[in-house]
């Protein structure tokens, strides 16, 4: 057994980050794994998610994840070379028979069935069509259940619809509202398919996350014509944009987890911790919830880890900006 790096976060050594950003900071998190591994000696991740803009993504229908094939294809090749696997977040509720033949989805799908060393590379998906599609044309992609999946299914609070989902997919991901729910947790087997966001930044029991998640559909479906008002006017009364709320509010404060609430999932058997980042214009976020959680912070190494975070932002900067 590899022994554990003594930069490496002691409190969960063998848990499984999945990270977001893949497509758009790619260079920010392959930077990130190459510090770890050849610095400190330990390698911080092994899977990441995301996806460009396409008709099959949902979750990430912003203007700056327009990408050209090429730019997909070099990101691959780059996790590749590092047996990184990668989740392609095509969780679009809304898709028809006609949108199966979307020939830039396919072909990313095409790319990733070649391209996967270690046989992990998955799809996120909620759509039925799309998973029956997905498990006859690239049977080589494991099949990941949603977020979307259980929300728009009705799914949440209820033990029966994630054994349900875990007969028909490799992993299931967990409603973020239900991570905290042991009860419920506690009786899910086999937890090592289960995802567990443990940085979600959106409100507990949100009454918009459904509609939001069919809105943000519709808008990949048409992303230059579609409009939101809707869901502006109601996110405006929803308290997801007020700082206290997000904060303090006791029941729709966000769902980000600290370190007691990690440490009692991995108690209950769960090693596959999930951390978005969508919506984000840049892979700050990300790259301080990694620093956060992957390394170690805990005294009496505190500013020498403190100094570690330090020349890793500093190593980002081009030459010329480094004193």
């Amino acid at each position: 057994m590899q022994a554990v790096s003594p930069y490496q976060n002691p409190l969960w050594p063998d848990a499984e980050w999945d990270v977001s950003g893949a497509f758009v900071n790619d260079r920010e998190l392959v930077a990130f794994f190459d510090f770890c591994k050849h610095l400190l000696g330990f390698e911080p991740y092994h899977i990441v998610h995301g996806s460009p803009l396409c008709v099959w993504n949902s979750g990430r229908v912003l203007k700056h994840l327009l990408r050209e094939a090429e730019e997909v294809r070099t990101a691959g090749l780059e996790y590749e070379k590092r047996r990184i696997a990668v989740y392609l977040t095509f969780t679009n509720l809304l898709l028809k028979e006609e949108h199966l033949s979307d020939s830039f989805s396919n072909a990313i799908c095409t790319f990733f069935s070649r391209h996967n060393p270690t046989g992990r590379n998955a799809v996120i998906l909620a759509n039925d069509l799309l998973r029956d599609h997905l498990r006859r044309e690239f049977p080589t992609l494991r099949l990941i259940s949603s977020i979307l999946k259980i929300t728009n299914g009705g799914g949440k609070g209820k033990p029966d619809a994630y054994l349900r989902l875990a007969e028909q997919y490799d992993e299931v991901m967990v409603h973020p509202d239900d991570v905290l729910n042991y009860p419920l947790l506690e009786q899910l087997e086999e937890k090592e398919r289960y995802i567990l966001l443990v940085n979600e930044y959106c409100i507990r029991n949100c009454p918009l996350r459904a509609f939001h998640y069919t809105s943000l559909s519709h808008s990949a479906l048409n992303f230059m014509g579609y409009n939101d008002e809707e869901f502006t006017r109601r996110q405006s009364t929803n308290g997801c944009q007020d700082l206290g709320t997000l904060l303090h509010h006791p029941t729709k404060n966000v769902l980000a987890l600290n370190t007691p609430e990690i440490r009692r999932l991995r108690e209950l058997g769960f090693r596959h911790f999930k951390l978005q980042g969508r919506g984000h214009a840049n892979a700050s976020s990300i790259l301080f919830d990694l620093l956060r959680l992957v390394l170690r912070t805990d005294a009496p190494e505190e500013n020498a880890m403190h100094r570690m975070g330090q020349i890793f932002w500093e190593s980002l900067l081009p030459p010329t900006s480094r004193s």
